[in-house]
């Protein structure tokens, strides 16, 4: 099996989840029939931002951990992944409870409108409500990014190493390499001294060194 290529796809698969969870955080969520006066005659209209707004940082943090996971080592790739598995208990967490009480959700918009917090007296507000897709949108996303954490975590140490070019030098390679050097300078060195000893036996003989 390749896993380079299965490693491109982890990334990719955790980066549109990550992004339909963010995206799912800013779409319409709940319209919600209230007997108080609205802006809007069909209902009340409530956005993930209002019924999850934890989404919008879990979204966010998906993001993250998959460009971690493109540069990281083997150890950090498996603790991402378990973060991931984690990012997604939560999603799904935070969905299923805005899914199963709409009210409760949008108790803080219904507040605002009414100036009143009390979530019984706001449900005698609310006859009815219907729900759009973008709730369970958000609860799919958040189920598949269980698994795909475990897969990361089972699979990091197969996708390969990164770039080599800031691994440490072979220390044996570079004194071999100083060696060189340091032969020739006393080669040049001895050579020198020789030109100067028969240069001053020349001249203890009355001859000139220098025509020559």
């Amino acid at each position: 099996m390749n896993y380079r290529k299965f490693k491109t796809y982890s990334l990719f698969a955790a980066f549109v989840l990550s992004a339909a969870i963010l995206i799912s955080w800013s779409q319409t969520w709940f319209f919600l029939e209230v007997t108080f006066p609205t802006e809007n005659s069909e209902g009340l209209a409530v956005s993930g931002q209002i019924a999850a707004p934890g989404l919008s940082a879990f979204g966010l943090a998906g993001f993250a951990i998959t460009a971690s996971l493109a540069l990281s080592s083997v150890v950090i790739r498996r603790i991402l992944g378990v973060l991931l598995l984690g990012l997604g208990i939560a999603v799904v967490f935070i969905s299923v409870s805005a899914w199963t009480d709409p009210v409760l959700a949008a108790a803080p918009q219904l507040t605002s409108l009414s100036a009143i917090s009390d979530i019984e007296t706001l449900r005698t507000f609310v006859p009815s409500f219907s729900i759009t897709a973008w709730p369970g949108i958000s609860v799919v996303a958040g189920i598949l990014l269980v698994p795909l954490g475990i897969i990361i975590v089972f699979t990091a140490g197969k996708w390969g190493t990164g770039s080599r070019k800031f691994d440490r030098v072979d220390p044996s390679r570079s004194d071999s390499v100083q060696a060189k050097p340091r032969q020739s300078t006393v080669g040049e060195n001895k050579d020198s001294s020789s030109v100067n000893i028969d240069a001053w036996d020349s001249l203890s003989h009355g001859i000139d060194p220098t025509i020559n």
